[in-house]
């Protein structure tokens, strides 16, 4: 573990307790969470599964804030990597926080109240991950799905990365860089197009030995985390 704090969330939400909720329970996770995702979420009625990851998201930060305030999520001996159930988000008697957010000049949310921690947000394949630091945080999932992964490593990618993509058999590398490159530029708050053509194939090069980098396949899908 990094010396510096670090904590990141993963929930499923492709659950039919999310996508098609009971009217009962649909209000009683818009309660649960901050306004601005509450607005979010309402915007989606037609959209059930980024409803659902919108909810979760809110869930999420709520469960995180809760930790981090309390110092419970500060815990010695635990990884950096915890995969919560829906369930553990809704205790009967929690306080709700409404927050409120600020945005960077690419659109990188912080808390508008900079005495709380770094975070950042990401979903795929039916998850959410919320990566709270106390330090700049980038964090990306990505979901295998695709099948361009050669022609696109083509266009975007280093020629070192694009001759490794179409040389992989597991079509896994491609997911894992373009997870890193997120990651970096959400980090950065440049956004991922100033790292298309860095090659990320090795974390410990001299441009990325800079950043705490943290990995790992959940779900059938690429997680990745960059502390500055």
């Amino acid at each position: 573990m990094p010396s510096f704090f670090l904590k990141v969330y993963v929930l499923k939400t492709d659950l039919p307790e999310l996508t098609a909720p009971s009217p009962e329970d649909e209000e009683m996770y818009l309660s649960r969470i901050d306004s601005r995702r509450k607005q979010l979420a309402l915007r989606m009625k037609n959209n059930p599964k980024g409803r659902a990851a919108t909810i979760g998201a809110g869930l999420l930060i709520q469960h995180a804030m809760r930790e981090y305030n309390t110092g419970s999520c500060r815990k010695t001996g635990e990884g950096p990597v915890t995969v919560i159930s829906l369930k553990d988000l809704l205790p009967e008697k929690a306080e709700v926080t409404d927050y409120a957010y600020r945005y960077g000049e690419m659109g990188k949310p912080y808390f508008m109240d900079e005495r709380l921690p770094f975070f950042n947000l990401s979903h795929a394949g039916g998850l959410v991950i919320l990566a709270v630091s106390d330090r700049e945080v980038g964090a990306d999932i990505q979901n295998m799905r695709s099948q361009r992964e050669k022609s696109m490593a083509g266009r975007f990618f280093s020629g070192e990365e694009s001759k490794a993509v179409s040389e992989d058999e597991t079509r896994e590398l491609f997911y894992k860089l373009w997870s890193r490159k997120e990651a970096l530029g959400k980090c950065t708050g440049e956004g991922v197009r100033p790292y298309f053509s860095r090659n990320m194939l090795e974390l410990d090069s001299s441009e990325n030995s800079k950043y705490t980098w943290i990995e790992e396949k959940v779900y059938d899908c690429f997680l990745t985390v960059c502390v500055s």
